[in-house]
């Protein structure tokens, strides 16, 4: 028998974001780069954004080269006002905002002893500050669309547990995850879904070199119980499921996604 002439008992959402606008920050490198290349792979149209401008257009150019549709805008999530234009834009461009992926994100490894107050402003206003405000001027839009929206924030297993060196990143982290849990519980009734992934050790551009490392690396590896590092289209494809209907009882949430580094 034909699939076509069967008549499933269950109804599965598929990925495909066909006429709906995804928002990714900090997407011209890394996980972001990756997340939104996904959702350019299943019709979203995608809006890239970065402290570039040059490094944003050449990314939404790779996305149009390849048939998918996006444009390129400059914003520094550290400053309030641009990263508010920033979703502003993307509306008057392609008239809503339904999904606002927050992956921009910085980091100071440093002992406590060590930090300064710059340090601390560095991240916070970057990894806290412009992910609460990103996502508030999205919220803002997408209660005024019908629709509602989705806000996908990615914070880091560096939230659940301490961080030997990395103490301001991650209590940024963990700050992510509560405030998730606040924007879910106050935009539910506008149709508004907000969610976190938890990513572990991933491979990326950035941190390529240190993993090349083999004492590092095989040290990194005894932590993690499935022996082997993340890649960043496993978080991209998070990202996803998390965006479609799919996900759509899940808010509120932090997926945690680290080959089961923070089971002991």
């Amino acid at each position: 028998m034909r699939e076509e002439h069967v008549k499933w008992p269950v109804r599965l959402p598929s990925l495909d974001f066909t006429g709906r606008t995804a928002v990714v920050t900090g997407s011209t490198k890394g996980i972001g780069y990756g997340i939104a290349m996904a959702f350019a792979r299943c019709g979203a149209r995608v809006v890239v954004s970065g402290r570039k401008q040059e490094d944003c257009d050449c990314v939404a150019e790779e996305i149009r080269a390849l048939g998918g549709t996006a444009i390129g805008v400059r914003a520094d999530v550290g400053n309030v006002a641009e990263v508010e234009a920033l979703l502003q834009e993307a509306a008057r461009t392609y008239r809503s905002v339904d999904i606002l992926v927050n992956s921009a994100g910085v980091a100071v490894t440093k002992k406590l002893f060590d930090l300064t107050e710059t340090d601390y402003d560095t991240v916070m206003n970057t990894n806290l500050k412009g992910l609460l405000f990103a996502s508030r001027e999205a919220a803002r839009i997408m209660a005024a669309q019908s629709g509602g929206g989705r806000i996908i924030q990615v914070a880091s297993i560096g939230g659940l547990k301490g961080s030997n060196g990395l103490s301001v990143y991650g209590a940024s982290k963990a700050a992510v995850i509560n405030l998730t849990k606040t924007m879910a519980l106050e935009w539910s009734r506008y149709s508004i879904q907000v969610n976190a992934i938890c990513p572990g050790y991933v491979v990326t551009e950035i941190n390529r070199r240190t993993f090349e490392q083999e004492e590092f690396l095989q040290r990194t590896l005894k932590q993690i119980p499935q022996r082997r590092l993340g890649t960043v289209e496993e978080v991209a494809s998070l990202a996803l499921y998390l965006a479609s209907d799919l996900a759509y009882m899940i808010t509120g949430e932090a997926i945690t996604a680290d080959m089961g580094s923070t089971c002991g």
